[in-house]
């Protein structure tokens, strides 16, 4: 067989068990039909080949981001970018979009705001916005809270005797909303906003896709179809994404729990779909975050009694995981906590018992306080753990501010887990961070806070496992090692090349990485 398109020249990573490097792969109909070492590769070659000459570059497979959210990561493109230095240039920024906007009754939506990085160290409320007519809406970097102004407030008919039922409305001095609204308090709010239209998310996937692929990113799984439009809309437009070719990544797609009926009624189960867009897990939330303290943790946080917060009934959450196991769905559960990530496995443990699956591996998304009695609980039921790493980086002050001491060393313990058997699958969860994977990857090597606290030095892996993390345990995740994750004949021809001597880089030249080239399918998406 003819190749459609050969790499040369190169250091081809394949990342297989072996950890075989090749000089050239040969690639037809989008796989990788031969790989060598040495041997010459005229029996793949014609006059229509596409020979590049990789000049020592550096190929590994397809990156993989394990745990993102595509439509909410391209919106944010074209929102009010909040990750400043100041409250101060924060407002400025939406004062400046409001100046733009003749319509007062147009929403401000920003994301991205860090308390921590702010120099006037608090969180914004509602005041700051004053001489802004326009309501405005701005995300927290974790996507568990938000800050308002009073317009916002008062279109949602917020006020003191307002309740929640996970979550609550922070007060100022008098009693009165202060603007800041705290996990499912946020959706007292984006009730009242415009729903984003059909174009718009178009634009948004399309916005995605270019910076993923500039990223090297091949592969994405979507970590809950549903939050950006409150049905299952997200999904029927990656279908006609794919089918119209707007869309060059692939997509494993994870399903809130609110719409799991509907794709059981469906008959949509785990793995439906073909390599460019799946359906993958069922997700459902168990507790909040630790940047917020709504984590469920078993130790209180720091000077306070505060022991974070559960999102279901530990009655309700073992049902609704004993049924979901049942159909043979996966399950990926957003557990952040310690107590947490125990109440998921003690669910789990009872749902495999009485129905194995054993051509599933549950997930636990996120896993961020841990310990080895966890972590071996996890192994044996075959749970993949989807820690973030860049977390460390970005949020890493703010965990050590919260957490209790006695956990500050239990903080996304990957040579932990890697140490008891588990394969982390390796992700950003952007927007609440930059997707990029060389921060995630630096990050895991470091241990690096971005004020430069290393947290915990023992948990520090190589470049290789690293790189591992993004390849193929990520494929492993969504249950599609067979193929991706390792370059092997008979898999797909997703690649990400990299500068020459990127698997001698030290954890800071690996932070400032560019990608030189991302293929997908055999073609090539992206060239530097």
């Amino acid at each position: 067989m003819k190749a459609e398109m050969i790499l040369k020249n190169g250091v081809i990573a394949s990342m297989n068990k072996e950890n075989n490097y090749y000089d050239w792969i040969a690639i037809n109909n989008g796989l990788i039909i031969a790989t060598s070492e040495n041997e010459d590769m005229k029996n793949y070659v014609n006059k229509n080949t596409n020979v590049i000459d990789l000049n020592n570059k550096v190929v590994i497979p397809g990156l993989i981001d394990a745990h993102q959210h595509i439509f909410k990561t391209g919106l944010n493109l074209n929102r009010v970018d909040c990750k400043t230095s100041s409250i101060k240039e924060m407002v400025e920024k939406c004062k400046e979009y409001s100046d733009n906007i003749e319509d007062e009754t147009e929403w401000i939506i920003g994301w991205g705001y860090d308390e921590s990085f702010y120099s006037e160290g608090r969180h914004p409320v509602a005041a700051d916005f004053e001489g802004i007519k326009n309501p405005i809406y701005i995300d927290h970097y974790s996507g568990h809270s938000a800050v308002v102004n009073y317009k916002a407030l008062e279109l949602a008919k917020v006020t003191s005797n307002t309740e929640v039922d996970y979550g609550y409305i922070e007060m100022d001095a008098n009693g009165n909303p202060n603007g800041r609204l705290i996990e499912h308090a946020t959706e007292l709010i984006t009730k009242c906003i415009p729903e984003v239209s059909d174009r718009q998310l178009e634009h948004a996937l399309k916005a995605a896709n270019d910076k993923y692929v500039e990223y090297g990113i091949t592969s994405v799984h979507e970590a809950g179809m549903g939050l950006m439009t409150g049905s299952l809309k997200e999904f029927k437009l990656l279908q006609q994404a794919t089918k119209n070719n707007k869309l060059n990544i692939r997509v494993y797609a994870m399903v809130l729990d609110e719409f799991y009926n509907e794709v059981k009624e469906a008959n949509l189960i785990t793995g439906f779909g073909n390599h460019a867009l799946k359906i993958g897990s069922v997700k459902i939330f168990t507790d909040g975050t630790l940047s917020l303290r709504t984590a469920s943790t078993t130790k209180p946080y720091k000077n306070s009694n505060n022991y974070g917060e559960k999102v279901h009934s530990v009655e309700n959450l073992q049902k609704f995981i004993y049924e979901v196991n049942k159909q043979g769905y996966q399950i990926a559960c957003h557990a952040i906590g310690d107590d947490a990530v125990k109440d998921v496995l003690d669910a789990l443990e009872v749902a495999l018992h009485d129905y194995p699956n054993e051509q599933v591996r549950h997930r636990i998304e996120h896993v961020s306080i841990s310990n080895r009695e966890l972590l071996q609980r996890m192994q044996k039921l075959n749970v993949t753990p989807v820690p973030q790493p860049v977390f460390l980086y970005f949020a890493g002050d703010t965990y050590l501010t919260n957490v209790d001491e006695s956990l500050e060393d239990k903080i996304i313990s990957i040579n932990t887990f890697l140490d008891e058997g588990l394969y982390p699958a390796g992700s950003s969860d952007s927007p609440v961070q930059d997707p990029s994977p060389f921060l995630g990857i630096y990050a895991a090597m470091s241990r690096k806070t971005i004020k430069g606290t290393v947290i915990s030095e023992n948990e520090k892996i190589n470049l290789l496992e690293a790189i591992k993390m993004y390849t193929t345990y990520a494929a492993m995740a969504s249950q599609e090692e067979n193929i991706k994750g390792t370059i092997e004949e008979g898999k797909l021809a997703d690649f990400t090349v990299l500068p020459e001597g990127f698997l001698d880089y030290t954890a800071s030249q690996v932070k400032n990485t560019t990608t030189e080239m991302t293929i997908i399918g055999g073609e090539i998406v992206y060239s530097k």
